[in-house]
């Protein structure tokens, strides 16, 4: 028998009822549509409009050489792939478990959350486009379906990156509310699980070379400089950053401590000029995209 504290998996957890009844339901609908609204005009329209040249935006190439060290690795397109049902699987969960009604303010955190990293990343992706080297391969479905509906202009910060990890930062807040009914053990799990997704997602993001090291650095600075205290801060994004590529066997020469040491080393820079400055937290990233475009 089964202990009281076991979770099963987010995927044994069937999305359908998060698309069938949280566009509907009162305490979650505006929740829904305005995260919709944002995705549709911070990420389809923004980058489709220059593609389309409707826009003449400065577009700056943001690779880093050590990117050269992650293979590319086609296979990891289901993962890459995964994000959206990433997080609906978790609201999932949260509805099977808790019911609609309780689950509900739970799920509308979520959602709204999405929806301000979107409105978040606008205010760098509305300064500066960016871009990296992408391979044009199409031998799998998965990636026509990328290159179609993807024009690759808004790599810095990376979206999936700050989602995934900035999913599992807004979960742990809302699972320390004692009003909601897990026990320490079910937090644990839930928030594990959450974790090594996170993990793996924002590896695939490289090994499918949809983004480099520096989009990963920028998402988690803006995870931690867009939020208040505690919520993302350099303590978690150093541990995040040590987390990926642990036991990857795909990555020679030791260059997954360099990978890491870089991007940890660029959030950090970011961070500092933001708390020397006291400025807006875009300032730093605005900064260093000029920079980097000089340096190019």
């Amino acid at each position: 028998m089964k202990s009281k504290d076991y979770v099963k998996p987010f995927k044994k957890y069937p999305s359908a009822p998060v698309f069938l009844r949280l566009p509907f339901y009162p305490r979650t609908a505006k929740s829904v549509w305005t995260m919709v609204q944002s995705i549709f005009c911070n990420f389809f329209i923004l980058q489709n409009a220059q593609k389309l040249g409707f826009t003449k935006r400065r577009v700056v190439h943001v690779d880093h050489a050590l990117d050269e060290e992650i293979p590319f690795t086609p296979s990891n397109v289901r993962i890459y792939l995964d994000f959206v049902w990433f997080f609906c699987r978790i609201m999932a969960m949260l509805m099977k478990r808790l019911g609609l009604k309780k689950a509900a303010p739970l799920c509308a955190a979520i959602l709204d959350f999405i929806h301000e990293l979107y409105d978040s990343a606008a205010t760098i992706y509305r300064y500066s486009l960016t871009t990296t080297k992408r391979p044009f391969y199409i031998a799998r479905p998965k990636f026509l379906l990328i290159h179609l509906s993807d024009p690759h202009l808004l790599c810095v910060p990376s979206l999936h990156v700050a989602i995934v990890a900035g999913i599992w930062a807004k979960v742990r807040a809302l699972l320390a509310d004692p009003a909601v009914s897990f026990s320490i053990e079910e937090k644990n799990a839930i928030l594990d699980e959450i974790y090594y997704g996170s993990v793996a997602i924002t590896e695939s993001v490289l090994y499918v070379k949809q983004h480099s090291i520096n989009c990963v650095a920028g998402a988690l600075y803006m995870l931690t400089a867009a939020h208040d205290d505690g919520f993302f801060g350099a303590a978690d994004a150093k541990a995040f950053i040590e987390r990926l590529f642990c036991g990857a066997d795909d990555i020679k020469n030791g260059a997954e401590q360099k990978i890491r040491a870089a991007m940890y080393e660029m959030y950090g820079s970011l961070l500092s000029q933001k708390e020397r400055s006291a400025g807006p937290w875009q300032q730093p990233l605005h900064d260093w995209l000029d920079r980097y475009e000089s340096a190019r």
